[in-house]
């Protein structure tokens, strides 16, 4: 369990050891909602990009320079460190289950309360089975502000969280908040590494991807659910 401000950034410390200095950033590609780097291995991370906002380019810079970028208050600079993580551990062999996280849940959550941090596609399928919470930091109709997360989580049996709240920094308060919870992180930006499991998190649900021409022009493309056309893989990795 997370409870101090060094035990948090331990964390994330954690997670920037994971990214080799040998490597180095090779390709860089950012769009209006994704970010891609690509390492010297040939290996790619992905990372949700925050906002419009122009980002650093990191070409050329070692893999673990650019992994510590994850620290910053500029989130978009801290996603282009996610990324880097994500392109050291979410390339290797990783056994786990082909599927979309919420496909993958949605037996287990049925009569259960159900929080989801992150207004994802197709959550309908869970509302007419369960007792559903979307909290969101830029609520859509229907949505509870994420600031409602400190009141409804403790009574939550199920808790999916957004990638992005690595990036954001309250991935540590959101596990904190919700130890009787199974947790999932879930989406293109999650660090498929067990280091989350010793935090608290059951399941991680998110992305292997190949460097592609395709892949290149979903990042780059404004639609969000581009990426997900170009042959990268869900996955789904349960705590042992």
């Amino acid at each position: 369990m997370l409870k101090t401000a060094a035990d948090k950034w331990a964390f994330y410390d954690q997670l920037i050891a994971l990214a080799d200095p040998g490597q180095h950033v090779v390709a860089f590609e950012a769009g209006r909602y994704w970010l891609m780097v690509v390492s010297s291995t040939g290996a790619v991370g992905l990372a949700q990009k925050p906002d419009a906002q122009p980002t650093l380019n990191p070409v050329g810079l070692s893999l673990h320079e650019v992994a510590q970028w994850v620290k910053s208050w500029d989130f978009n600079q801290a996603a282009v460190g996610l990324a880097a993580i994500n392109a050291a551990i979410n390339a290797a062999p990783l056994a786990g289950t082909a599927a979309d996280a919420f496909d993958f849940f949605q037996e287990r959550v049925k009569g259960r309360k159900v929080a989801v941090i992150g207004h994802f596609p197709y959550l309908h399928r869970f509302q007419p089975i369960c007792e559903l919470a979307i909290l969101e930091r830029n609520p859509q109709p229907g949505d509870l502000p994420d600031v409602a997360a400190e009141y409804l989580l403790p009574e939550q049996d199920y808790l999916f969280v957004t990638g992005t709240t690595v990036i954001n920094k309250t991935l540590p308060r959101l596990l904190e908040l919700a130890p009787q919870a199974v947790v999932t992180v879930v989406g293109p930006s999650t660090p498929l590494s067990p280091l989350l499991f010793e935090r608290g998190v059951t399941a991680l649900a998110g992305l292997i991807a190949q460097d592609s021409p395709e892949l290149r022009r979903g990042v780059k493309a404004d639609h969000c659910e581009e990426i997900f056309k170009t042959g990268a893989r869900k996955i789904n990795l349960l705590k042992p």
